[in-house]
């Protein structure tokens, strides 16, 4: 485990209630000019049989789905549903990486993908919907 996130990335802004519990979340803008986060796991985001339990992996695809959401539509959101497939797993202290990708956004709401990943080994995948508010 590593104390330091890859090269250009920086801490995200959130860092309070379950995210800062979860996290702490970091972010990159990609070449294609868009967002790729990460974290840092350890102990905390375990399961009894040695990986990472799918509740740390679900709330930090959560959070950049709903970053995502934030970030084209201007306005806040909550989420409706959630999907997710898990495919793999990793063990305490992998740095998870993820991104997010608006499928549809409409004035009150917003169609989501997302995936996790440790290096080039997909783990997780989630389609979101969330309900936009007005400001």
């Amino acid at each position: 485990m590593t104390d330091q996130p890859p090269p250009d990335f920086q801490p995200f802004g959130i860092t309070d209630g379950f995210i800062g519990h979860n996290g702490p979340y970091f972010w990159r803008q990609n070449p294609e000019g868009g967002f790729e986060f990460g974290f840092q796991t350890d102990d905390r985001h375990g399961n009894p049989n040695g990986v990472l339990h799918g509740g740390a992996v679900l709330t930090f695809l959560d959070t950049i789905l709903g970053h995502a959401v934030v970030h084209e539509a201007k306005r806040p959101c909550a989420t409706v549903s959630l999907d997710s497939r898990f495919i793999a797993t990793v063990p305490p202290g992998a740095w998870v990486g993820g991104r997010a990708t608006m499928k549809k956004l409409t004035r009150t709401f917003a169609f989501v993908d997302a995936e996790a990943f440790c290096g080039d080994k997909l783990l997780v995948t989630a389609t979101a919907i969330f309900r936009i508010f007005e400001q």
